[in-house]
C-alpha cells in the first residue's frame, strides 16, 4: 500500500516544488481543463435543441457551471507560468475525450441525460480525489467544484425519469446498455505505473478501480430505482464491452 507523503493543502503556489511534482500537477491539471471545457461546449450546443423550457434551463445552468469549472482551472495554471492557449499542450494523451468527441456529433437527448447521469457521475469521483489535493489551491477549487457538480448527476436522473413514461424502459435501457460501457471505460485501465507517484505525492487518493468502484456502489442501485436493469458485460474486466 503506497502512503501519501504530502498532507493535504499543504503545498502552496509558492512552495518549493519538484519537478516531478511540479509536472504531474500542471498534467492533471490540464486534463481537468480540456474535460470541464468539453462538457461547457456539449451542454451549450444542446441549450437550443432541449426538448422543453425547464430542460434548457437546466442545460443553460450545466454549460455555465462547466465554463466556471474550465475558468477556474486555467486560472490554477496561469499560477503556475501555463497561458491558457498553452493548456492543451500539456494534457495528457487520453482516448476518451476523443472518442466522446466523435459521439457527440450525433447524440439524442436521452444521450445528453446518459451522459448527465453517468459520465459527470465519474467525473465526481475525480474531482473527490482532487478535494484532498496536497496542492492547497487545487484542493480548494476541487471542494468548489464537487458542490455544484453533485447536482449533475440528478438532471440527468430527473429528466430519464421523464423518458422512461414518454418512450418506455425498453427504449432509455438500450441507451443505458451503449453508456454504461462508456462510463466503466472512463476510470482506464485498474492501475497505471503513475498511481503510486499520485498518492505519494498528494495528488491523487484512490487508484482507477477504487473509483469504478465508487462509482458503480452509487450507481447501480439508481438505475434499479429507475426500473432499469443493470447491464450485463460481455468482457467483466477493463476494458468493458
Amino acid at each position: 500500500m503506497v502512503q501519501r507523503e504530502l498532507a493535504v493543502a499543504s503545498v502552496h503556489p509558492d512552495s518549493e516544488m519538484t519537478p516531478r511534482y511540479r509536472k504531474l500537477l500542471v498534467r492533471l491539471l490540464a486534463d481537468q481543463a480540456r474535460a470541464e471545457l468539453f462538457a461547457a461546449h456539449m451542454y451549450s450546443k444542446w441549450v437550443r435543441k432541449a426538448p422543453g423550457p425547464e430542460e434548457k434551463l437546466r442545460v443553460v445552468e450545466l454549460a455555465h457551471e462547466e465554463t466556471e469549472h474550465w475558468y477556474r482551472t486555467v486560472k490554477l495554471l496561469e499560477e503556475l507560468g501555463i497561458p491558457a492557449d498553452q493548456v492543451e499542450a500539456h494534457a495528457g494523451n487520453d482516448w476518451f475525450i476523443p472518442v466522446m468527441t466523435v459521439l457527440t456529433g450525433r447524440l439524442r437527448w436521452i444521450d445528453i441525460l446518459m451522459m448527465s447521469f453517468l459520465i459527470d457521475q465519474g467525473a465526481y469521483f475525480l474531482v473527490e480525489d482532487f478535494a484532498q489535493s496536497s496542492y492547497a489551491p487545487w484542493c480548494k477549487v476541487a471542494h468548489e467544484i464537487l458542490e455544484e457538480e453533485v447536482g449533475h448527476p440528478e438532471f440527468g436522473v430527473h429528466f430519464l425519469e421523464e423518458q422512461i413514461r414518454k418512450l418506455g424502459p425498453a427504449r432509455v435501457q438500450r441507451a443505458l446498455d451503449k453508456w454504461w460501457r462508456v462510463g466503466l471505460n472512463m476510470f482506464g485501465p485498474p492501475h497505471t505505473r503513475r498511481t503510486p507517484v499520485y498518492i505519494k505525492l498528494g495528488l491523487k487518493y484512490r487508484s482507477n478501480e477504487d473509483r469504478r468502484q465508487a462509482f458503480r456502489a452509487v450507481t447501480e442501485p439508481v438505475i434499479e430505482k429507475l426500473g432499469l436493469t443493470v447491464p450485463r458485460l460481455w468482457r467483466p474486466r477493463y476494458p468493458f464491452v
